[in-house]
């Protein structure tokens, strides 16, 4: 009897879609060389994770790492050959949701049946080539966490959140977020996007399933902003992207990571400048200009602060191109000078200036913030020159329509690398209160340039310690500011806004 009661525990368990509370995996066939889609289910908002077992329960390999992910039915679309080290045979699909677990079984094969859209189950003879050149995979702990935590800072990308397995080429999406690789990073900078061909101003739906009839999840801005193509069926394209969801538009999803569908008769590939590129950091709140391969200068910026009452001023992340030239405008008391447009209502600008009585600018009210999120989504620059004369002005006169920018997401797990103890730094002996990145800064007046140097490491003297950091020349922030921005990453994501959109759906 109780072998029998051993038995029917073990067929529960390898049941497809067993328990959970309702979350469940699909059955799922792979073969050598070919994609695999792994289709499950989550009842609402959680997190999930997935990893392949062999049929005694032995974890094989993690698939989908720990993620917060929204309710509904999700596909894993992995690439060409991802499962090719396996042995032919029958594997578990354990997928955790909140505590639960269910199961599916993976089918492992080697060759592939066209006509039914489905993956052929052969299992070779063990002295068959498949059998021998097959690699041994490694084991991962039926305890792993979220990949992100147990990796390098600099591997996170801009997909951390997706549940897709791509490794595309110079893709911002495939990219680290690591600004000190300048050869990928130039790459990324460099590459085709595929945008929505519509208005600049317009935005377009992307939907659950390849149907209109299905939700709306997510809007993407019309021409400039990228998307990221994972597979194409029947007139649709299955993208990822970052919902650029501003206050008055039609999905109030704001800055969320979503994969969704979009007729592909909509999507146009275009080529960008290649002279110039842009990279926007929210973790460090830094301007990145890159020129023919190289980062040529690092400027101050302020991007989105979000609220309770507008979420939506929070920067939208993602790929895309600097689209028309708009000049000054008025947001409020405040003018916003030499706009660049990269996303419909998200422009990029000189630090906004309020009119004195006289008719001069005066920059007291935001200059003083620029380093840290201030803005109502557009991205401020500072207008001071650095040591090179790069500002705000001098994007204006050389970044020409059709150069990229990109915007890098602070997600939780990322840091930022102090620099060395013995990395030069500057000041001005003679009564200087900054420290400086250049010994010819332009925030100094030349009868105290060139400066004298010092390294970053007495910065941490007493001797040195009442320097602050110069607005002009860009210089790293003291081990103080990096420390704190770095522990404060450690357990969140300031520019994810999920809890709005959680509440909006229950509306």
């Amino acid at each position: 009897m109780r072998r029998i009661l051993a038995v029917l525990l073990l067929l529960l368990m390898i049941l497809p879609g067993a328990a959970a509370e309702g979350a469940s995996v699909e059955e799922a066939y792979a073969a050598l060389g070919q994609k695999t889609e792994i289709r499950y289910y989550l009842p609402e908002n959680g997190q999930a994770s997935i990893i392949l077992t062999d049929m005694a329960g032995t974890p094989v390999k993690e698939i989908l790492p720990a993620r917060n992910l929204l309710g509904g039915t999700h596909i894993l679309s992995l690439e060409e050959g991802y499962f090719d080290a396996l042995p032919a045979g029958d594997y578990r699909l354990v997928l955790a949701w909140e505590g639960s677990k269910a199961a599916g079984i993976l089918h492992m094969g080697n060759t592939y049946q066209a006509a039914d859209g489905l993956y052929a189950q052969e299992t070779p003879a063990a002295d068959s080539p498949v059998m021998q050149d097959a690699p041994a995979v490694p084991a991962v702990p039926a305890d792993s966490g979220d990949a992100a935590e147990n990796s390098a800072p600099t591997a996170i990308t801009p997909a951390l959140r997706s549940t897709y397995t791509a490794d595309h080429k110079a893709c911002y999406w495939c990219t680290p977020m690591d600004i000190a690789d300048e050869e990928a990073v130039w790459a990324m900078l460099t590459a085709p996007v595929t945008v929505v061909d519509i208005n600049q101003r317009e935005q377009a739906l992307l939907y659950a399933e390849p149907d209109t009839a299905s939700e709306a999840i997510a809007v993407i801005t019309g021409a400039s902003q990228a998307v990221h193509v994972l597979e194409e069926r029947n007139g649709w394209t299955l993208v990822e992207a970052y919902s650029s969801s501003f206050h008055d538009s039609k999905v109030k999803n704001w800055n969320a990571f979503v994969a969704g569908y979009i007729q592909s008769s909509k999507l146009k590939k275009v080529t960008v400048n290649q002279d110039y590129g842009i990279v926007i950091d929210k973790l460090t709140q830094r301007l990145y200009l890159f020129h023919e391969g190289h980062m040529m200068a690092e400027l101050l910026v302020s991007t989105g602060l979000y609220n309770d009452r507008q979420p939506y001023n929070e920067t939208r992340s993602g790929e895309f191109l600097i689209i028309s030239r708009v000049g000054d405008f008025k947001s409020d008391e405040l003018v916003c000078a030499m706009g660049l447009r990269f996303n419909s209502g998200d422009l990029l600008h000189e630090v906004p200036h309020t009119l004195n009585a006289d008719g001069s600018k005066n920059y007291k009210k935001c200059e003083s913030k620029l380093g840290t999120r201030a803005s109502h989504g557009c991205i401020r620059v500072q207008r001071k020159r650095n040591a090179d004369g790069i500002n705000m002005r001098w994007l204006w006169d050389n970044i020409k329509v059709g150069t990229k920018l990109v915007v890098w997401e602070d997600y939780q797990g990322r840091q930022i690398v102090p620099p060395a103890d013995d990395t030069p730094v500057y000041y001005n002996p003679d009564g200087g209160s900054s420290y400086h990145a250049a010994a010819n800064c332009k925030g100094v007046k030349d009868q105290y340039l060139p400066l004298t140097a010092l390294t970053y490491g007495e910065l941490e003297t007493e001797a040195f310690s009442r320097l602050t950091a110069c607005d002009y020349c860009c210089p790293p922030m003291r081990k103080g500011e990096i420390e704190a921005i770095n522990e404060e990453h450690l357990n969140s994501s300031p520019g994810e806004i999920m809890a709005f959109w959680v509440d909006e759906k229950k509306k």
